[in-house]
């Protein structure tokens, strides 16, 4: 029956009707034979195909269609495994790319495998916890863990479109910043101690504790933040400044008092300081100026005055209470002789402008602008006064507009027409 079928085919194949048959065979085997990749110059023909390290992927065609060629075994991706579970087999395959080697297959095929099981099929493949001296040399966030207990880590092989820190510190620092349990750097080799603050960590800045009341709020550089994002509250560069900047005029002291040297609220015997400040926690009427210590304000916080009279006048100027200059030492009386009155000056505003002149009369009406000269306040409350009155009160040969200043010799230092 073999031996008929044979026949039969060979007698077709001498045929002229088979011609065209046989031209289809020939055809195909060329076409096959064209397939098959031409040695590197230089080489025989029985030289190896290039590695891929040399930018050899070669699809070895040669011998999957039944000619004389041979197709080498390789390492090639296993594509019907899906991509997570893709890894890297020894083979002769004809439809994807072959690899020297399982580690040259799994980083040309598999790179970026979140699942990493094509690594975890080497020999020798990388811990999911590596020493010290292992792992990338570049550390990332641990996306896959919640925020709270995020950490950085440098475990291969590095997620597709993760951030990358040349330190872990780095890492925590951009990855973490504001995480208040601290997870991330608590995992550095030599994490910070608890001392001496009762953080975890101390930044190179301090920030107000806008989580605590005014009254008992101070500066802090603890970490972690308190808050999310570290401009989401000012920030300075030491506690004092903070405290300054942040917590001006609070009058419980909190916060200076949590400076390494806080100023003491029993002074020594020296008495007060040696400025004078106004008593803002008394009501205007009642109040004064005092050196006492501690201050009830940070540096800064209020004006402070030489002496305790030019405080009065500089801060309660208009008091008609009298309180803060009562409480001198030798206070004024309340009926000056002739000669007495303030020793300021200031613009009486019960006259109209042309006819204006500045006094001292006691009391400073509230409000007014005080001088202390005369003539300052002349000069600065009448300057555009063209009848010169203010400063003819004080001068008569200020101007020709003065009465008398045109008489013959009166003022030899003008000349009036």
């Amino acid at each position: 029956m073999k031996i008929a079928a044979v026949a039969a085919f060979a007698s077709f194949i001498a045929s002229s009707d088979a011609a065209g048959f046989r031209d289809i065979v020939n055809r195909v085997t060329q076409s096959m034979s064209d397939v098959v990749y031409a040695p590197a110059e230089g080489e025989g023909a029985d030289a190896p195909a290039a590695s891929d390290e040399e930018g050899g992927r070669q699809l070895q065609i040669a011998g999957c269609w039944g000619n004389s060629g041979s197709t080498p075994q390789k390492w090639h991706p296993t594509y019907s495994a899906g991509w997570t579970n893709g890894y890297c087999r020894f083979t002769q395959d004809c439809n994807s790319p072959g690899y020297s080697t399982q580690l040259a297959c799994c980083k040309g095929a598999y790179s970026g495998q979140i699942s990493g099981f094509c690594l975890s099929q080497l020999p020798n493949p990388p811990t999911s916890s590596p020493t010290a001296e292992g792992g990338l040399d570049v550390f990332y966030p641990d996306y896959s863990r919640p925020w709270p207990s995020g950490q950085c880590i440098n475990d291969g092989p590095l997620p597709s479109g993760r951030p990358t820190y040349t330190t872990m510190l780095a890492c925590c620092k951009g990855a973490y910043a504001g995480q208040m349990s601290g997870n991330c750097l608590m995992q550095l080799p030599n994490p910070p101690t608890g001392a001496p603050t009762n953080s975890a960590f101390e930044a190179d800045f301090f920030y107000p504790q806008y989580e605590l009341p005014w009254s008992s709020a101070g500066c802090s550089n603890s970490l972690p933040l308190p808050y999310p994002n570290v401009n989401d509250r000012p920030n300075y560069p030491t506690q004092l400044a903070c405290c300054k900047g942040a917590y001006a005029g609070q009058m419980s002291g909190v916060c200076l008092a949590q400076l390494p040297s806080p100023p003491t609220t029993s002074p020594t015997g020296s008495g007060g300081y040696d400025f004078f400040y106004p008593d803002y926690e008394t009501p205007w009427s009642h109040a004064t100026c005092k050196n006492s210590r501690p201050l009830p304000f940070v540096t800064g916080g209020r004006p402070t005055y030489s002496t305790m009279l030019a405080c009065c006048k500089g801060a309660y100027g208009g008091q008609t209470s009298g309180a803060c200059l009562a409480a001198l030492p030798s206070p004024p009386t309340s009926s000056p002789t002739e000669g007495g009155g303030l020793d300021v000056w200031y613009p009486n505003y019960n006259q109209d402008f042309a006819s204006g002149m500045c006094i001292n009369d006691a009391p400073l009406p509230s409000g007014r602008p005080a001088y202390p000269t005369r003539v300052a306040c002349c000069n600065t409350a009448y300057g555009g006064q063209t009848s010169n009155v203010c400063q003819c009160a004080i001068d008569s040969c200020y101007s020709c507009n003065c009465p008398g200043a045109t008489t013959t010799g009166a003022c030899p230092s003008l000349t009036c027409s």
